[in-house]
């Protein structure tokens, strides 16, 4: 099981703190296609617009989408806000 802390607006379309993952080990986009499922507001939950870190390490700075997330693995997902005329 994966538990995946959820901050700022990730937080506000799935309702929650955290979600628990049932699965021995997932991908990021398989974990981002799950979070838009579950979601309230799935534009919240998009791609470009989360920084997702595995064990404290973003996962762009990993495999990108492709990075597997483990049993056990600390993740945390933060929307990023953006802005500007």
């Amino acid at each position: 099981m994966v538990v995946v802390r959820l901050l700022g607006g990730a937080r506000k379309a799935i309702g929650r703190d955290y979600v628990t993952f049932e699965a021995e080990q997932t991908s990021v986009s398989e974990l981002v296609s799950f979070l838009q499922n579950a979601s309230a507001e799935p534009r919240l939950i998009q791609r470009d617009n989360l920084l997702i870190a595995i064990n404290g390490v973003e996962s762009s700075a990993l495999q990108g989408t492709d990075t597997i997330i483990k049993n056990n693995d600390s993740v945390t997902i933060v929307t990023v806000v953006h802005g500007g005329s």
